[in-house]
């Protein structure tokens, strides 16, 4: 019986010391690099293969996929004094006639609180809701789905016409809290993006005066999660040379640069992302100064193709050159790609519905595919949350349950594929991994449904 007893203990040492063993290598290979780095990346992108952990760096704009963030969605007892629904409905009326977006978002997964009864209803005959981006909780799910997909951040877009009134400064206030909070919460990153769109002849003023604003009083740029970029805060300033902002006059946005480069006291200074129109390089009239004074140009592409043969056609004639041209002159290049386009509602039904098609994801992913064998460091999707014009990449009505029986709205099934609601949340991870791991992506979609 003792004898039974020492070979049990002996065995159970050997056991344990085996475990340890396999605890002690696998530790070394995990330190060493051979399975997992710290930051968490993988060795290629297979499906099922997902970083863990990942925690983008808030100090570089390099090697970052970044969406475009609206959050201007609200609704009429959101508590922000608009009392309107806000880029949802014309008139203040919740119904089918009356939309301006094309795309329903997938509104399952948020809290009550967050979100409002329309006078539209699914197919089992429940109220349709949406949300309001003025609630901190709508805000907190958007970014809990960028950290469960290893996604960097946003671009939180400010449009300089919005912030004039006082509901909608409260609206757009309360959203640069609610990101920056969420922001810090899911470990993601994000930053200003200023949108000049309809500004007026004072939108350097107001510009400038908003931008000490959110340093001084909003302190984001105290924030940890705020991104950086050459030693600097990041700030994009969208719209300059565009035909529809010639109210921006050349002066006044080298002035501008010059003030945020030089002038400005140092805790005002930035790194000066430009969202320009895709025929940037052909401006003359003293543009070509301006855009040399940029750190980062991001021309816009959104509309500009609409199948792969044109993107194609757009990636050779226009971003190979762009990024040449950029490389030439040491600024760094930030394409735009999206999934696809539709403003049926907004347009009153003058343009076609579903007008790019998304093709269940193969329109976006080519467009990426271009990118990658380009050789481009960073990447800029638009947008996260745009059902106005079809651009959205968060979850989506996955089909026709998830979305209501009246009106024309689209889900993620419009092209005939069935597909998950967070299905370009996953395209997106895919990409972001391609491009912190420096390899190219397949010219295929590498995930499975």
């Amino acid at each position: 019986m003792e004898a039974d007893s020492k070979t049990l203990r002996r065995g159970l040492g050997l056991h344990f010391l085996t475990k340890c063993i396999r605890a002690a290598v696998l530790l070394l290979f995990v330190q060493s690099g051979c399975i997992l780095s710290v930051v968490g990346q993988v060795s290629d992108l297979r499906p099922g293969k997902s970083e863990q952990k990942y925690v983008p760096d808030a100090s570089t704009l390099d090697r970052k996929v970044m969406f475009g963030y609206q959050g201007w969605h609200g609704t009429p007892g959101d508590g922000s004094g608009s009392a309107n629904w806000r880029h949802w409905f014309a008139g203040n009326r919740p119904d089918s006639a009356n939309a301006t977006f094309d795309v329903w978002p997938d509104m399952r997964e948020y809290p009550a609180r967050s979100k409002e009864k329309t006078a539209l209803t699914y197919l089992n005959g429940t109220p349709a809701t949406l949300y309001s981006s003025y609630k901190y909780e709508t805000v907190d799910l958007h970014f809990k789905w960028m950290q469960q997909r290893n996604l960097d951040g946003v671009f939180e877009q400010r449009f300089i016409s919005d912030i004039r009134g006082n509901k909608g400064k409260r609206h757009f206030n309360q959203v640069v809290v609610n990101v920056r909070k969420a922001s810090e919460k899911y470990h993601r990153v994000f930053c200003i993006m200023y949108d000049i769109s309809g500004a007026g002849p004072n939108w350097k003023e107001e510009l400038i005066n908003d931008w000490k604003f959110l340093v001084d009083s909003l302190k984001i740029t105290d924030s940890e999660r705020y991104l950086h970029h050459h030693y600097r805060p990041l700030l994009a300033i969208w719209g300059l040379g565009f035909s529809h902002t010639q109210f921006a006059k050349v002066e006044e946005a080298e002035a501008l640069i010059n003030w945020f480069h030089r002038i400005a006291p140092e805790k005002y200074r930035a790194t000066i992302l430009g969202g320009v129109n895709d025929d940037w390089t052909q401006h003359d009239k003293g543009w070509p100064r301006v855009y040399g004074q940029m750190d980062v140009i991001s021309p816009w592409s959104v509309g500009r193709y609409r199948d792969d043969r044109t993107a194609d056609q757009f990636f050779q004639e226009k971003i190979t050159p762009d990024k040449i041209y950029c490389d030439k002159h040491h600024i760094d290049y930030m394409p735009v790609i999206f999934p696809g386009f539709s403003w049926y509602n907004l347009q009153h039904g003058r343009s076609p519905f579903n007008q790019i098609p998304r093709r269940g994801g193969d329109f976006f992913w080519h467009q990426a595919f271009n990118l990658s064998k380009g050789g481009l460091s960073m990447i800029y999707v638009a947008m996260f949350d745009e059902v106005d014009e079809g651009t959205a990449m968060y979850k989506i009505a996955p089909g026709t349950l998830q979305k209501p029986s009246h009106g024309k709205f689209l889900s993620a099934d419009g092209d005939g594929r069935v597909l998950p609601a967070d299905w370009y949340l996953k395209l997106t991870e895919q990409v972001g991994l391609g491009l912190r791991n420096k390899r190219t992506l397949p010219s295929g979609i590498p995930l499975q449904l």
